[in-house]
């Protein structure tokens, strides 16, 4: 076994030598033997002993002596740049004085086998130094290491550093100074141990909690709780109360807690879980494949938006529903919406998470290519908040698909890669548009941002895709250290490269997604209705191929309409998607040219008209106008009526006779025709070219026969 000099060695059980541990200093081959220094003595002269080698080896054999560590003192692991030239020249000092003894085989040998060292003494009356001083250099010497730096002075442990020390009669540290010499301060307080008492239990109650009391609105109840009785005497005698300071109470603060103890303390378990804690993982460490864990989070966006319909209308600020894989950091699946954070928006975006993206960056008048955005999968496991996504509809419809995790309430740090993409998307796109809040509240008097606000959600949509695409084509430092991949094909760390090349190798835990089964699963549902004008839903009306062929139209026109179930993409007026029969998939059915003004549009547009339309109804439900007509109906039913009593005793035959000769005899009184005009078979001939004071009548129509009433 080998012994190297200035080895470290942990002894226990050995009978020729006390526990503890042992450097080894030299190897006396001449006289076989070992020279052993113990690192265990609290002693400043330690004597070195001396021990055969093969008593040693008979040690370590048994497992009695074992390699040990010892640990430097700090003072001592600096660079030498950095040592002030005061100590530099200390050591060096130092070590002139012990060099050529250290390095003397006869002397060490002898210094540690006898009692008496007459050599040791003899170099110390030459070079005129004490031999106790030199005693604790050598020790200094052989327990650090046996170099130079081991004889570095140890300043920073001067002035009893870290000890509490015990106050006297004199006040400890730096007395009250005035700064001019017109006034004289109080005597300094002297804290003794019930002092510190106090200073715990003012602490404890009082600042040491959830929204707790400032330190010094603290030491205002301290001396009020523990020195009422000195403060009121001082007062009436009109001289200083001798009590602790402020200072002293904030010192005392940082001794009698650590600044742990404080931080906890001041903040609330989750506030500290969140905010303050130590941040020594990621959640991204155990997890370095794509598709593993996908997060989800919804957030109110910093924008005011209009109605594309009318730009007066501010619809308020969108919902922003974003899904993200942890390990790439790619956005695979978004969506926007005027709805609330809820499952319906949320199911919205899972839908564009696992479809291809080509179609509904088109529907936004973004043209993109399937492999710029290849996220058309399923993860193995979905992490959301507990929310919406925690109940039983949610879990009834993703459970056959993937596992859900939910994380912890108020602990949005469990699912901080997408609380960073939110941050990301307002920094880059959101908080540059009109009509932004930036995040802020709004300041009174300032202008409200609703003023400003211009974009449409459809136009917003567009931003925050081309921002999101954007986002996964930047690189980010973190994934050159998640994967090798990245460096062995020579790619850039950005979330596509991560993603793409991972899929390549087939490093992921990703699951490919059934088209037919997410839209059935994941849209919303709907009723529509068969008429015949085609697929009516929302004042919208669709159709499609299999509709035309089967002539659905025209059968709803002569039965009438009925009920059909639905899926609705939110984001688009352009299409739905239609179960037309009851053991079929379901079938996209397009827009109709007659309802060509809600097209390209979303569908909270179609919502928007539908309320338009509502409150004009109810503003105006009946006119003024029609009012006033039915009044005058009315009168005039009545004038009719009152009119009529004389005729009633006249038989209907009497009523119904002679009706021609009555309408010519009518004519003739309210008219001013004559007579001949009346009867004149055909339209006289005009032999002036000044007709004004002239009546032309018309030509006359057949002659009707008689009806049965007529005579």
């Amino acid at each position: 076994m080998e012994f190297p000099r200035n080895s470290v060695w942990d002894i226990k059980g050995a009978d020729t030598i006390g526990d503890g541990q042992y450097r080894l200093l030299e190897i006396m081959q001449e006289v076989e033997s070992l020279v052993l220094c113990s690192l265990s003595s609290a002693s400043t002269t330690v004597r070195p002993i001396a021990i055969s080698i093969e008593t040693f080896a008979l040690l370590a054999s048994s497992k009695k002596a074992t390699r040990a560590i010892y640990q430097l003192p700090a003072h001592l692991l600096v660079d030498e740049e950095l040592i002030p030239e005061e100590h530099i020249k200390r050591r060096d000092k130092n070590f002139s004085l012990i060099k050529d003894i250290v390095s003397d085989r006869r002397f060490v040998f002898e210094y540690s086998t006898m009692k008496r060292s007459p050599l040791l003494a003899e170099y110390a009356r030459q070079i005129g130094v004490d031999r106790k001083s030199l005693a604790r250099l050598l020790t200094q010497f052989w327990l650090n290491g046996q170099d130079r730096m081991a004889l570095l002075p140890a300043f920073p442990n001067s002035g009893a550093s870290g000890k509490t020390r015990t106050p006297g009669s004199k006040p400890l540290g730096a007395p009250k100074q005035p700064r001019t010499i017109a006034f004289e301060r109080a005597k300094k307080y002297i804290v003794k141990d019930q002092d510190k008492k106090y200073f715990k239990a003012a602490l404890n109650k009082y600042h040491l909690k959830e929204g707790g009391h400032t330190l010094s609105k603290t030491y205002e109840y301290l001396l009020k709780d523990s020195y009422a009785k000195e403060c009121k005497m001082a007062d009436a005698c009109g001289r200083p109360p001798h009590v602790p300071s402020l200072k002293q109470f904030s010192y005392w603060r940082t001794k009698l807690f650590s600044s742990e103890q404080i931080i906890k303390g001041r903040t609330s378990e989750n506030d500290y879980l969140r905010n303050k804690r130590s941040v020594l993982g990621c959640v991204t460490d155990h997890t370095h494949l794509p598709g593993a864990h996908f997060e989800i989070d919804a957030t109110v966006a910093d924008v005011h938006i209009v109605s594309e319909l009318s730009a007066q209308y501010v619809l308020g600020r969108p919902t922003i529903y974003i899904v993200v894989d942890r390990a790439s950091r790619m956005i695979v699946g978004m969506h926007v919406s005027l709805y609330h954070a809820s499952w319906r928006s949320a199911r919205q975006a899972l839908t564009n998470c696992f479809l291809a993206k080509s179609a509904y960056c088109a529907d936004f008048g973004i043209q993109i290519d399937d492999s710029e955005w290849p996220c058309v999968h399923i993860p193995r496991e979905l992490v959301c908040d507990n929310g919406e996504m925690i109940g039983a509809q949610s879990q009834k419809v993703l459970t056959p698909m993937t596992k859900l995790s939910f994380t912890p309430p108020y602990r949005p740090d469990c699912k901080g890669v997408v609380e960073k993409r939110f941050d990301i998307l307002n920094d880059e796109v959101i908080h540059e548009l009109l009509g932004s809040t930036r995040g802020r509240q709004v300041i009174r008097g300032s202008r409200d941002p609703r003023q400003d606000s211009i974009y449409t959600l459809k136009e917003v949509t567009a931003e925050i895709i081309n921002a999101v695409l954007e986002h996964n084509r930047s690189i980010f430092d973190d994934l050159a250290f998640a994967s090798p991949l990245l460096v062995e094909h020579d790619l850039s760390p950005t979330p596509i490269n991560y993603w793409k090349v991972h899929l390549l190798k087939h490093r992921h835990e990703l699951q490919s997604a059934n088209r037919d089964e997410v839209i059935a699963r994941l849209l919303p549902s709907a009723e529509v209705s068969m008429t015949r004008s085609g697929i009516y839903f929302n004042g919208m009306y669709y159709t499609c191929s299999d509709l035309e062929e089967l002539n659905l139209a025209s059968v709803a026109r002569s039965l009438g309409r009925w009920r059909l179930e639905a899926r609705i993409d939110e984001n688009t007026t352009n299409y739905i998607y239609v179960r037309l029969e009851k053991n079929r998939g379901f079938i996209r059915c397009d827009l109709l040219p007659r309802s060509r003004m809600l097209g390209d549009k979303s569908m909270f547009e179609s919502d928007f008209l539908q309320d338009w339309l509502d409150t004009k109804k109810e503003l105006n439900p009946i006119s003024s106008a029609s009012i006033d007509n039915h009044k005058n109906r009315q009168e005039i039913t009545r004038q009719a009526k009152r009119r009529s009593k004389n005729a009633e005793k006249t038989s209907l035959k009497d009523k119904t006779s002679n009706v021609r000769q009555r309408r010519k005899e009518e004519l003739a009184a309210t008219t001013n025709m004559l007579e001949s005009n009346i009867d004149s078979p055909s339209i006289p001939e005009i032999t002036s070219a000044n007709t004004d004071d002239k009546v032309i009548p018309l030509p006359r129509g057949r002659k009707r026969r008689k009806g049965k009433g007529e005579s």
